[in-house]
């Protein structure tokens, strides 16, 4: 499988029945979910979470269990945001060249810390078991609903999913302009499409899937969303990746967060830590 990268997307974060009549047409809902979106930054931003990553490939069979600290890096006044995850243990062993890293990201200048989180990405990838990149993000679809992206994908209404809700609505997007937001292989474009699971009344998103390539088993990134109390959001509580032809046959991941908590940057430059 082509190893596939997040580059182009600045972060500034099925059921068959038919359509009832007093359903949102997809002009209304889409609006809808694209101010939850933003709503969901603004409350996410630099909420870090733990994430529990166990990973699994077919060719030789192995397993891998990665503990890291998953978050969205945005300052105050700034458009732009950055995920990244920061390894801590691999397979129950420390990671030596943490310690203070994610202080110092909160510390820095916020140009230099977006710079610094793509940076740390990249090398926290290093300690999956295959090389896929960047891809393993939650988060990427719900990037994808935001105001400056949004006009890039068709949507179109499917069923109501009512196992994650009374009111939840399937929608089906796919990529249709070029150059794509996602990149393979030598810059080369990755269209994106899936599905997003939406409550009509909110606009809020409760499930997400993200589908790469053109075989008859794409890659898939699913995100299953849960209400917060604290946090007044739908936050990320399990990610689902398949990648299907990578150079060690299958891998297979599944990650769970917990222990949300909120980094504050204050202007004397110092961190808050509830």
């Amino acid at each position: 499988m082509k190893r596939l990268l997040v580059t182009g997307v600045a972060f500034a974060a099925v059921c068959g029945a038919a359509l009832d009549a007093q359903s949102p047409s997809v002009d209304e809902l889409i609006p809808k979910a694209t101010q939850y979106a933003h709503d969901f930054i603004d409350r996410f931003s630099n909420v870090v979470a733990e994430e529990r990553y166990d990973q699994q490939i077919s060719s030789p069979r192995r397993k891998r269990t990665l503990v890291s600290d998953f978050l969205l890096v945005r300052y105050p006044g700034d458009t732009l945001w950055q995920s990244f995850r920061d390894v801590a243990e691999v397979d129950g062993k420390p990671v030596r060249d943490r310690e203070d890293r994610m202080m110092k990201l909160f510390l820095e200048p916020s140009s230099s810390a977006l710079r610094r989180a793509s940076e740390l990405a990249g090398a926290s990838s290093r300690h999956n078991l295959v090389d896929i990149g960047t891809l393993n993000n939650p988060l990427l679809v719900m990037a994808f609903l935001q105001r400056q992206y949004v006009d890039r994908f068709r949507f179109n209404l499917a069923g109501l999913e009512k196992k994650l809700g009374p009111d939840v609505r399937t929608v089906r997007f796919v990529e249709f302009q070029v150059p794509t937001l996602l990149k393979g292989n030598s810059n080369s474009d990755i269209v994106s499409r899936g599905l997003i699971w939406i409550e009509q009344g909110t606009g809020r998103v409760v499930k997400t899937e993200l589908q790469l390539g053109s075989t008859m088993v794409p890659a898939r990134i699913s995100t299953l969303y849960k209400f917060d109390e604290d946090l007044g959001i739908n936050v990320p509580i399990e990610m689902e990746d398949l990648y299907p032809n990578t150079q060690s046959g299958e891998f297979r991941g599944k990650a769970t967060y917990g222990k949300f908590r909120r980094f504050e940057v204050k202007t004397e430059e110092t961190v808050e830590k509830p």
